[in-house]
């Protein structure tokens, strides 16, 4: 590995799945002078990347999500590094399986194949699955799952061999130098470099270095619990890592995932528990790595009783391997990219999982360049909060919320009960007392009927067009109309 240089046109903290994808691409669009840096030691520096489950399942209701993922996967085939599977979403609940018929008309529209199945065919895919318990599942047959840390050695070579990338680890970021607004050089423990353009792309620990510039990545290191139960016989008798698809209670927001003769059981189901990105320990005190906390298991317990329902078989064997692995998590669910509006030059690629880094970083590195992706980011662009939601009461409040709802079923008008309230018109009450139902926007909030109004529906209810789906009438009234 390198001596630090003394200039730079880029800098990109962070050698995780989501800095190496930029690098790479920054490198293959004719960037030159690359450094990456992190405090870590590669191929693993002790970052999300490293004790994911490194699943990828393709199909999103967010286009944006299922594009960046479509693209990911495209990449990893590329580099060697996916292994397809498939993967079921199953349905315990009647509004689950309608939520599934919903799934497969999203993968329709995206283009990816799908199909739903009964309970006795899943059964055929997975046999050592309780097939009594559910009423049928969502199956994507183009799931699979990838090696992160070898993609990412494939990258950084890559970018080497194109003579544009300079890879310093074991070298903390300590401050950011801003100038009238830009950019202008990063300190580190080993020395500082000018440059003119830093990405943050180290995860759990982007607001920190975005807070050395005076700008904001308004995300939370959260815990996502796994454990490992094995080894399994049935499993161990398969080659190589996966031999059966990977299956997501999606229910009790869980899944199962073979790996090797092991069964991987992760859950988003336990209490939330969200911890300060200044309260991660540093390298040399983590027992594991920083992002791998001690296991709480009472918290795990009720997920470990609802895994052993769908797959009694897994109470024959012990756990080998438990952990309280760190993620990023924003408030609206999604990934912060972009140049921040607090600072030129000053790029966030932060709260990016596994599935989606490389297609992400592709965007971003296009971005960067022409200023115009393939793939529209608008979606996750960093300019999208505002100062409130900057604030950590807003940060917490919003993660906490939706962190049960990871696999939830959330409509597409459905929303946020915490953190309201922050902006408010003259007329508030006066439309409060009028029964108005309030939306957010922007943080106003914004009437969208009045309940005073139920009564022109006998005069003119039959004007307005019936919405007889349950579905398509939730978060809505006639009295819209």
């Amino acid at each position: 590995m390198a001596e630090l240089p003394k200039q730079a046109r880029v800098v990109v903290v962070g050698a995780g799945i989501v800095g190496n994808s930029m690098a790479y691409h920054l490198a293959r669009l004719g960037w030159k002078e690359i450094v990456l840096l992190d405090k870590g030691a590669l191929p693993n520096p002790g970052g999300s990347t490293g004790h994911a489950s490194n699943f990828l399942y393709p199909v999103d209701h967010s286009k944006e999500m299922t594009r960046f993922t479509q693209d990911s996967i495209k990449q990893y085939r590329e580099m060697g590094v996916f292994t397809q599977c498939g993967g079921l979403e199953v349905a315990r609940t009647k509004e689950r399986a309608e939520e599934i018929k919903r799934r497969l008309a999203s993968a329709k529209a995206w283009g990816e194949e799908a199909e739903l199945l009964s309970p006795t065919e899943v059964r055929e895919l997975v046999p050592y699955l309780n097939e009594q318990i559910i009423r049928g599942a969502f199956y994507s047959p183009g799931v699979g799952v990838v090696d992160p840390l070898r993609a990412g050695t494939i990258m950084r070579e890559r970018a080497q061999a194109l003579g544009a990338l300079t890879i310093v680890p074991r070298v903390e970021v300590t401050g950011v130098e801003v100038v009238k607004g830009r950019i202008r050089g990063v300190q580190t423990t080993a020395g500082s470099i000018q440059t003119e353009t830093l990405v943050v792309a180290c995860g759990i620990w982007s607001p920190r270095i975005a807070r050395m510039a005076g700008a904001h990545i308004p995300l939370t290191p959260a815990v996502h619990q796994m454990i490992s139960v094995g080894p399994i016989p049935l499993l161990a008798e398969k080659p190589g890592e996966i031999s059966y698809p990977i299956v997501r209670d999606v229910d009790f927001n869980m899944y199962e995932r073979q790996h090797g003769s092991d069964m991987e059981v992760g859950s988003y189901d336990h209490r939330p528990i969200l911890v300060d990105p200044d309260d991660i320990p540093p390298i040399e005190k983590a027992a594991l790595s920083p992002t791998e906390l001690p296991f709480t298991q009472d918290d795990f317990d009720p997920s470990l009783e609802r895994a052993l329902e769908l797959m009694p078989f897994l109470g024959e064997y012990g756990i080998r391997h438990a952990i309280n692995g760190l993620l990023s998590l924003t408030p609206d669910g999604f990934p912060i990219l972009g140049e921040t509006p607090e600072v030129g030059g000053l790029w966030s690629v932060a709260a990016v999982w596994i599935k989606e880094a490389p297609g992400i970083a592709r965007s971003v590195a296009e971005w960067m360049t022409t200023g115009a992706p393939e793939i529209d980011p608008s979606g996750s662009d960093i300019a999208r909060f505002y100062d409130h939601h900057k604030t950590r009461r807003h940060i917490h409040a919003r993660t906490r919320e939706s962190y049960n709802k990871t696999y939830g079923i959330v409509h597409p008008r459905e929303q946020y009960s915490s953190n309201r309230k922050v902006r408010l018109s003259p007329f508030y009450e006066q439309e409060r007392a009028l029964g108005a139902v309030f939306f957010e926007t922007a943080g106003w909030e914004r009437p969208q009927w009045y309940e005073a109004n139920a009564g022109l529906l006998d005069e003119y209810g039959e004007r307005v067009m019936p919405r007889r789906d349950e579905w398509d009438a939730r978060w809505w009234s006639p009295i819209i109309n």
